[in-house]
């Protein structure tokens, strides 16, 4: 059995000391959010994607908008507690697109830029607009180093960038404007020659203008977990190091896993599937990951459901209850020994709490005059020892 503080041979990880861990780091996606807010959930954070409301679902004519289902997400997001709410933009509409026979996954014509770069700039504008201090973030494009969602000019992506950003600090100057997202393929190519490394060298050749980078971190290997998600987190952070870019880095789409027809079914089982929910966000915290936005809390789509027929899932509990843990707390750092990790915070109220979770076979802990708190929020106050397997517990002082 192994006690608490010992660190023997220890292997220290990830970030010290840092800035507390805001609520708007726990972001999610919702799909149904248009129709009602969510009855199993308190929002903090959102980011309206596949919510029925991108451009070219608004704005299917030149200057005729559709505002009602906009409107309903982002009245039913404050209702849930949403305080941040990041829109994105991108998925042109036929009329506006510079190839409007190009096929795309949202129909033709979407993943091509707009033929004249201000209707996209002036639909930014009626958006920042209409809600100028509840939108509180915009989303240049989503997955622009995918096909199925642009077609691949970065240069230009990065100066219609650098002129949304203008925009939007213009209309709404509280508002905060992310970089288009790009997935993550940790191979060497990537550090190089891949769109996130140029799309990223053509935004600071333009003075990086804007207020984070975004990334989306689905493993590559969908049988794969959150330790593949680490690797692609250094991957990202190693390009913008070598390119000079001081920005957050925000993960603005994960899951793991896949329902989608067509392709393997993986589906991790409920208690891995928290174990994974939960070391997310933990690995976003202690590795400098800003922001990280689950996909999704409502959408079977790939393999991890949080909320389900039967109501919330265990990945939906781990998700508020690392939140739980997490929220106002400072991390400390990170580190390996007797085949345990071990990640310190200090929370709001100066209290000192460490998370743990096995990096192999389980193993058993000295937790006397410890508080023992797992996923599914339970505490338990002074039991001598406690197996602590893959899924991550939070142990603090009694």
């Amino acid at each position: 059995m192994i006690g608490l503080a010992a660190a023997v041979g220890a292997l220290l990880i990830g970030v010290g000391p840092g800035q507390p861990i805001g609520p708007e780091a726990f972001g999610q996606h919702v799909a149904g959010l248009a129709t009602a807010a969510p009855t199993s959930l308190t929002l903090t954070s959102v980011r309206l994607w596949d919510t029925g409301v991108r451009w070219d679902e608004i704005e299917k004519t030149r200057d005729r908008y559709d505002w009602a289902t906009l409107d309903a997400a982002v009245a039913n997001a404050e209702t849930a507690g949403a305080t941040d709410i990041l829109y994105v933009l991108g998925s042109t509409p036929r009329w506006a697109s510079r190839s409007p026979d190009l096929p795309g996954l949202y129909g033709p014509g979407s993943t091509a830029l707009p033929a004249d770069p201000e209707d996209y700039l002036d639909f930014l504008r009626e958006v920042a607009s209409r809600y100028k201090g509840r939108i509180t973030g915009y989303q240049v494009w989503n997955e622009a180093n995918t096909r199925s969602f642009y077609e691949g000019d970065w240069t230009k992506l990065a100066q219609l960038t650098r002129r949304a950003y203008d925009t939007v600090k213009i209309t709404d100057p509280s508002a905060l404007v992310v970089a288009a997202s790009s997935t993550v393929i940790p191979d060497p190519a990537f550090y190089d020659e891949s769109f996130f490394f140029r799309y990223a060298r053509a935004l600071h050749r333009a003075g990086d203008p804007v207020d984070a980078m975004a990334v989306h971190l689905y493993p590559v290997d969908t049988t794969k977990g959150p330790d593949a998600r680490a690797e692609s987190i250094r991957a990202a952070q190693r390009v913008l190091n070598k390119l000079g870019v001081n920005r957050p880095l925000w993960d603005t789409e994960v899951n793991y896993g896949d329902r989608r027809a067509g392709l393997p079914q993986v589906v991790p089982e409920p208690q891995t599937a928290a174990t994974y929910v939960a070391r997310t966000y933990l690995d976003s915290a202690t590795l400098g990951i800003a922001r990280t936005y689950w996909y999704g809390w409502d959408l079977s789509v790939l393999g991890i459901d949080m909320v389900d027929a039967n109501g919330i899932t265990p990945a939906g509990t781990a998700f508020v209850t690392v939140r739980g843990w997490l929220t106002g707390a400072r991390p400390a750092g990170c580190w390996d020994a007797g085949g345990i990790r071990r990640c310190a915070f200090t929370a709001a109220n100066g209290s000192a709490f460490t998370v743990v979770w096995a990096t192999g076979p389980a193993v058993s802990l000295d937790t006397t005059d410890m508080q023992v708190c797992r996923l599914d929020g339970a505490c338990v106050d002074g039991a001598s020892s406690q197996v602590v397997g893959r899924s991550p517990v939070l142990l603090k002082a009694m």
